[in-house]
Order: structure tokens, then C-alpha cells, then sequence
């Protein structure tokens, strides 16, 4: 979002001051007409420029005109000028982030438009309802008055409010962090700009889609949107976003790895910051840089170009660049061993981050952070940055399923109104042809109605086509939604595997014997839940577990953990049996805590012996599980830190289930689980 949004921020900080100068030269005009002006709608007509002009000059000194304007709109009793005057006063307001009375405005505005049928106001009163509710953080209303704009103004052939609507659209889909329908109406904006033929309006919009193509990672698409948009300002002799998007450039060839051409791009857009000696513009030049030679592994060159950026951003006060910026050094630092400076530079970051109240995304930061704890053995802090940046650099989605979903609901939805076109066009045409008959003579008539026969004959065919076609496309959609669910257990699965990691780490560094056996025991644990969603992943079934393969692999874990597969034989006394992942989690800690417990105690001085695992369905959706083993004839529950047999007695509560034990050449313990819904 920031490189789209640079456009007209970049335009409005180049043109401020003219922009001012120029508002103050039109209220010298209009303020003495004023004065001489009598009590009509050409006076009511000055009130209403004057504070127009106050929206973006002065907004609080535009309030004084409201009263006199409002008194002399209900005098004259013109519609049309009052709408036009209550517009003016809810763009003053909105100004003001006095958002319930810019909408009060508004919508009396509206009201009037609708009164008198002027759809042209219509439309623009309902995209400035919408930015009223964007602005006051109401995304849902937003959208909801975008949209009304854009159908009243493209019924009015409004084209310009049209363009405008897109763009405010787009605005909102960035904030939200919706890439997929920014970068649908962010191709809806540049064809419609194109119709309107605004050259700097579609340079934005094409700078705007190769943006969330960027985010996509499409970047051939990027880079391609990129140069249409370069082309069209360099045409519009827009200097300061030509350095913007040469240099946007140069990003995305260094994220696709091409180093040769970001670094061209890169030098271009340098020599013409520099040109126009603009200081925001060449530090932004200097990071891209720097991460162009982080990218190719040169730290020391992309801390000098950091440092240099620092320089700039620090004397123009552009705290925002700072936070991302000091989190990047910080990973340089890291990089060459330089922990203190790399300590310093993400302290740095923090605070200034603290400072924004939180504004900027802190990805950069927590990235910074896991790396620097991983270099100085700070392996806890380590994972709890490594989480938080993995949350926000993962982001709800896959990238590459987001590109099938994006890419086919893009071409569902063209096609698909392309259809509805195209059948409301042939339903036209027949029914004019119809009608031409009817007027002939009987042989004309004739021809006409086989023809209609004929054509509808024709549409049925086509339609038939059509929904095969949608239903295949949706099961292609189908299919990629349940690619994702695989992604998101296959991720939950790493993640365990890391906890897994991180116990096995911290139990090799513990001398004690107590202490080392529980963190075994935990490792066991959340191995136990890692398999079942290594299974759902793998297997066909995402909302199952096959039971028997389950105890199966988490049983020859366990054997492996202690040492005993050589001299514990287990047993599968079960045939196969799906379960719900709810259920096979609970049943797959209670049967891990057994078989350790048994493993401990049930076998002494490394005894052979063998355990039996049964599960099975019995009427009532009653689930029956018995672990028993030939051992010493002890229940293992009892012995050890009592952890295990509490966390047993959780298991089967939750499960609402209950457990008995029998010790009889051996230990036989069996459960018996009231299953709410069945796999």
C-alpha cells in the first residue's frame, strides 16, 4: 500500500504551497462579491465556493460561513443549491474528522438528490458518504455506499466519480489487508481511467495493481504494471513520482532475485532524487538499495547505504521510515557478529515504534529480534519473535493458493458476466426479431418461429455449457480450499516439530535425571498431537483419523524414545476406525500417557514383554478403549510425579468418558467415551 498510496500524497507535498497561494487568490475575489451580493441564489452560490475552498484552506474558518449560508438556503427555498451547500459542509466537517456531522450533512444532501432525481449529484453524495464512514474506520457501511456510488454514477455515465469511487475502494481493501479485492478493482480502476483518459489517474492505477501484484509475489506482472505506469508519468511530467516508481522498480527486480536490473533502476532513480535535491526521496533510494546487497549477501555495503538512509529520514523527521529501517540494520548487524550494534538499532526501532502507537507494521522488528536471540543462544526469546513474525509474514493465507484463488475467481466472475451479457443481448435480438415477424406475412411468420426454436435451441446448448463450465471451476475452487486446510495442519505440524525441537534442546543441556525424564515426557506429548495433524495432511480425509495407523506410528515413537523396540511387542487388537480430529487428539495423549507409564514401570531391569492396544465402536456411539500389558502387575498411574494420571483423569472427563482398572497378571486399564458426533 505505501508505494500506491506515494502518488497523490507526492503531487499534493510538490503543489501545497502553489495550491495555498491559489486558494487565498480566490477568496480575495470572492469575498468582496460577497459583500455587494443580494439575497439570491447567486449569493447562496459565493457562500458555498467560499467554503469549498475552506476544505482543504482554513477548515475552521469556513465554519462561520455555515449559519449565514444555511438561513439564506431556507429563505430562497432552492433545492438544488441547498443540496449542494449541505455537500459543502459535510466535506468541511469531514475535514475536520467530525465524521457524524460531515454524514448528517451528507445524507440530507442525498436526500434532496433523490427528491429531485439528479442521479450525477447522487452518485457523488454516495462516494462522499463512503469516505465519511472509510475515514471513521466503518469498513462494512463503506463499502456498502461505495458500491451504491458506483452503480448510480455508472447509470448517470458519470465517469470521473466513477474512477474516483474505484480508487477510494482500493484505499479500503489495502488498510483491510484484502489483496485479492484490491487487485480486482484495481483493475476495474485502470480501465476506467483509461475510458476517461486521464494519463496521471492511470499511472495511479496501474502503480496500484502492480502493487498487490508485488504482495502476491507475481512479480513478472508487477514489474510489467510498473513500467505502464512509469511510461504514463514520464508523459505527465510528474518528477518526484517518476523517482518513486523507478525506484519501486528496482524493488521488485531485487525480490525476484534479478540484482543486475534492480541495481540499474536503483541508479536512475538516485540521479534524479539528487537532481532535485529531494531529501525523502534519495534515503528511500539508499534502503532499497541496501537491501538490494542484503539480498546478495554483502551486509557491510547494505549498512552503508542504511546508514546514509538513517542520515536522510532523521533530518526530515520521517519516523515511520526510521522504525523499518533500524530493524533492517538490526539484521545486518547481526550478520557481521555486530550484536551491540544490532541490540542498539532494534531498540532503536522499538521505540520509535512505541512512540507511533503502534502505525507500522512490525514484521521487520520481530525478524530482527528471532535472528539476534538465535545468534547469542537465547533460543526462548528466539521462538517467541519467530512466532510472532511467522503470524504476521504468513498472514491468513498461502501465497500461492491466494494466486489460484485470485486468478480463478477473477476469471469466474468475467466470464460469468460476460455470459449474463451476452444472454440478455441474444433474448433482445429475439425478441425484436419476433416481433418484425409478426408483422409479415404467414410464411415470414413461419421462418420466424423456426428461427426462434432454432436459437433457443442454440442458448440452451450454450447455457448447458456454461454451467458446466461453472461447475467446474468450482471444483477447482473447492479443490485449492482444500489444499489450503493441508497447508494449515502441515504448518501446525512444523510448528509442533519446533516446540519438539526447542524441549529436545533445552533437556540436552539439564543434568537432572527428574527433570530431563519430563521433558521427554513433554516431547512425547506434543509429538503425539504433531502426528495427527501430520496424518490429516497426508491422509484423504481432512476431518478424520485413522486410528489403528495413528497408534500404530505414535506407538513406534514412544518404543524409540525409551530404547524398548527390541524388547516390547505391541499389539493391535482393533480393525480400522476413523475418528474426529476433537476425539483422536484426547485419545492419542491418553494412550501416549499409558505407554510411557507402562514402558517405566510395568517392565523392570529391562524385561521383555508386550503391550495390547484395542479400540472399537459399540452401540450407543460408545467408543471402548483397553490398554493392558503382561507386566508386574502395577498400575503404572500411580507412580511417577502423579502429572500423568491428572492429565488421564482431564482427557476422559472431557471426553465424557469413564475408566477402570484391573490388575490381574498384569495391568489392564479400559475406558468407555460417550461420543457427541461421529468421524
Amino acid at each position: 500500500m505505501k508505494k500506491s498510496c506515494l502518488f497523490f500524497f507526492a503531487i499534493i507535498v510538490l503543489h501545497s504551497s502553489h495550491a495555498q497561494r491559489k486558494d487565498q487568490a480566490l477568496l480575495d475575489s470572492l469575498l468582496p462579491a460577497l459583500a455587494n451580493a443580494k439575497e439570491d441564489t447567486t449569493k447562496l452560490k459565493l457562500l458555498t465556493a467560499i467554503i469549498y475552498v475552506h476544505v482543504n484552506y482554513k477548515p475552521v474558518e469556513g465554519l462561520k460561513y455555515e449559519k449565514e449560508a444555511l438561513e439564506l438556503s431556507e429563505k430562497i427555498n432552492w433545492e438544488p443549491g441547498t443540496a449542494n451547500l449541505k455537500d459543502k459542509i459535510g466535506r468541511l466537517y469531514w475535514r475536520l474528522g467530525n465524521f457524524s456531522a460531515a454524514l448528517k450533512n451528507h445524507f440530507d444532501a442525498l436526500a434532496i438528490n433523490i427528491r429531485t432525481g439528479d442521479k450525477y449529484a447522487e452518485g457523488r453524495i454516495l462516494l462522499a458518504i463512503g469516505q465519511d464512514y472509510l475515514d471513521d474506520g466503518k469498513y462494512d457501511h463503506a463499502k456498502t455506499y461505495l458500491s451504491k456510488a458506483l452503480k448510480v454514477s455508472e447509470a448517470a455515465g458519470d465517469k470521473l466519480n466513477m474512477v474516483k469511487t474505484y480508487d477510494i475502494l482500493i484505499y479500503m481493501y489495502e488498510i483491510q489487508g484484502n489483496v485479492t479485492e484490491a487487485t480486482k478493482t484495481s483493475y476495474l480502476f485502470l480501465k476506467a481511467s483509461e475510458l476517461l483518459g486521464d494519463k496521471v489517474r492511470m499511472a495511479h492505477a496501474a502503480s496500484k495493481l502492480a502493487g498487490n501484484f508485488e504482495k502476491l509475489g507475481n512479480y513478472d506482472d508487477a514489474i510489467k504494471y510498473f513500467k505502464i505506469s512509469l511510461q504514463l508519468i514520464k508523459e505527465s511530467s510528474v518528477k518526484i513520482e517518476e523517482i518513486s516508481v523507478t525506484n519501486s522498480i528496482g524493488d521488485t527486480y531485487t525480490l525476484a532475485g534479478n540484482f543486475s536490473e534492480a541495481l540499474k533502476y536503483y541508479s536512475t532513480a538516485l540521479r534524479l532524487a539528487d537532481d532535485i535535491k529531494d531529501i525523502s526521496m534519495s534515503a528511500r533510494v539508499h534502503r532499497g538499495m541496501g537491501g538490494l546487497h542484503r539480498a546478495e549477501g554483502n551486509y557491510s555495503r547494505a549498512l552503508d547505504h542504511y546508514l546514509i538512509a538513517a542520515e536522510g529520514y532523521k533530518s526530515i523527521g520521517n519516523k515511520q521510515q526510521l522504525v523499518n529501517l533500524y530493524s533492517q540494520m538490526g539484521v545486518a548487524y547481526t550478520h557481521l557478529a555486530k550484536y551491540d550494534q544490532a541490540r542498539k538499532s532494534l531498540d532503536d526501532a522499538m521505540a520509535l515504534y512505541k512512540d507511533l502507537n503502534g502505525k507500522v507494521s512490525m514484521v521487520d522488528y520481530y525478524n530482527g529480534r528471532q535472528l539476534l536471540n538465535r545468534a547469542t543462544g537465547q533460543w526462548k526469546q528466539a521462538f517467541e519473535y519467530y512466532e510472532k513474525y511467522n503470524i504476521i509474514k504468513d498472514s491468513a493465507f498461502n501465497k500461492e493458493t491466494l494466486k489460484k484463488l485470485v486468478a480463478a475467481q477473477m476469471q469466474y466472475e468475467a466470464e460469468k458476466k460476460e455470459a449474463i451479457q451476452k444472454a440478455e443481448q441474444e433474448k433482445k435480438d429475439i425478441q425484436s426479431r419476433a416481433e418484425l415477424r409478426r408483422r409479415n406475412n404467414l410464411l415470414y411468420a413461419a421462418f420466424g418461429i423456426v428461427a426462434i426454436v432454432l436459437l433457443f435451441s442454440i442458448v440452451v446448448y450454450r447455457q448447458r455449457n456454461k454451467i458446466a463450465n461453472e461447475k467446474k471451476r468450482s471444483d477447482q475452487l473447492l479443490t485449492d480450499k482444500e489444499l489450503l486446510l493441508r497447508e494449515i495442519h502441515h504448518r501446525v505440524k512444523n510448528n509442533l516439530e519446533v516446540v519438539s525441537s526447542l524441549l529436545a534442546l533445552q533437556s540436552a543441556q539439564i543434568d537432572d535425571p527428574n527433570t530431563k525424564q519430563a521433558m521427554q515426557d513433554g516431547q512425547n506429548r506434543v509429538h503425539s498431537i504433531g502426528i495427527v495433524h501430520q496424518k490429516l495432511y497426508q491422509g484423504e480425509n481432512l476431518g478424520a483419523i485413522e486410528m489403528k495407523d495413528y497408534f500404530n506410528n505414535l506407538s513406534e515413537s514412544i518404543l524409540d524414545s525409551f530404547g524398548a523396540e527390541d524388547r516390547i511387542h505391541i499389539e493391535f487388537a482393533m480393525e480400522k476406525l476413523n475418528v474426529d480430529i476433537d476425539t483422536a487428539v484426547p485419545l492419542g495423549l491418553i494412550v501416549n500417557e499409558l505407554l510411557t507409564n507402562t514402558l517405566k514401570y510395568a517392565f523392570p531391569n529391562n524385561q521383555n514383554g508386550s503391550v495390547r492396544i484395542k479400540l472399537e465402536r459399540k452401540t450407543g456411539n460408545i467408543l471402548h478403549l483397553e490398554v493392558s500389558d503382561n507386566g508386574i502387575g502395577k498400575s503404572g498411574i500411580t507412580h511417577g510425579t502423579g502429572f500423568g494420571g491428572q492429565l488421564i483423569s482431564l482427557l476422559t472427563r472431557q471426553l465424557n468418558g469413564s475408566m477402570k482398572e484391573e490388575i490381574k497378571n498384569g495391568t489392564r486399564i479400559f475406558f468407555d467415551f460417550k461420543l457427541d458426533k461421529v468421524a
